[in-house]
């Protein structure tokens, strides 16, 4: 629910999570498909895996049904916050939430099997994914597994893209989708991209959380052609240690 009578913060995503973690929590839920089931790609079942930077916990409650024990790690302790909520709802035992981040995972050495991150929104930079990859070195065992989930290259906000940034789909001053696929392929990732469409149901819906987020030019188009879905296009990056 969106706390004050404000149109969009046009992606201050640094806002949206400090001051609008239910906005976030709203827009992440609007479902997509396919739906992205990252066991059917990798081996989860009795594995423990470390879900870096999960926010809401979205991308961390549904892997508990094949895993040994997941880990949702978070900086904001309003992400937090709501993600316990829901943790006590759901009443499931092999979840646990910590406060800390991509360069900071509060876990031992060699004590994981896989690190994931859906939408870190710290890879806007190469020191930080590289952060992020040491890190992950250091807590995972022999032969684990690092998984990053994002936005293609040049699919930010989907594909109203070039309604929001223009017909090169890159914003100059924060081209993170770009510095993300350069930064995983020199580590040596591989990658595999999928397609998927989110619906939100209705015109107000759609406004309320994508258009609050990306921007008034998404918010006049949507209002425009009376779009109530958004196709993407998702890069999973990932590599065995």
């Amino acid at each position: 629910m969106i706390q004050e009578k404000i149109e969009t913060i046009e992606n201050r995503w640094d806002i949206l999570y400090e001051k609008y973690p239910n906005v976030y929590d709203e827009f992440a839920k609007v479902k997509k498909t396919p739906p992205l089931d990252l066991a059917k790609i990798f081996d989860f079942k009795n594995k423990i895996i470390v879900d870096v930077g999960a926010g809401t916990g979205l991308s961390t409650f549904p892997h508990s049904k094949y895993a040994k024990k997941v880990i949702g790690v978070e900086p904001q302790k309003e992400m937090i916050e709501i993600a316990k909520k829901e943790l006590r709802k759901k009443r499931i035992k092999n979840i646990e939430f910590k406060k800390g981040s991509s360069s900071k995972i509060p876990l031992p050495k060699n004590s994981v099997d896989i690190v994931l991150a859906v939408t870190s929104a710290s890879f806007y930079k190469e020191k930080n994914i590289k952060d992020f990859v040491k890190e992950s070195k250091r807590i995972l065992k022999k032969g684990g597994l690092i998984i990053s989930v994002d936005i293609a290259p040049k699919w930010y906000g989907g594909e109203l893209s070039p309604i929001i940034l223009g017909k090169t789909r890159k914003d100059k001053k924060n081209d993170s989708e770009e510095t993300r696929n350069r930064v995983f392929k020199k580590l040596g990732f591989k990658h595999k991209d999928i397609y998927q469409n989110q619906e939100y149901g209705s015109l107000k819906k759609i406004i309320k959380t994508y258009g609050f987020i990306f921007g008034q030019k998404a918010i006049n188009y949507l209002k425009k052609h009376k779009k109530t879905n958004i196709k993407w296009k998702t890069r999973i990056y990932y590599k065995q240690i």
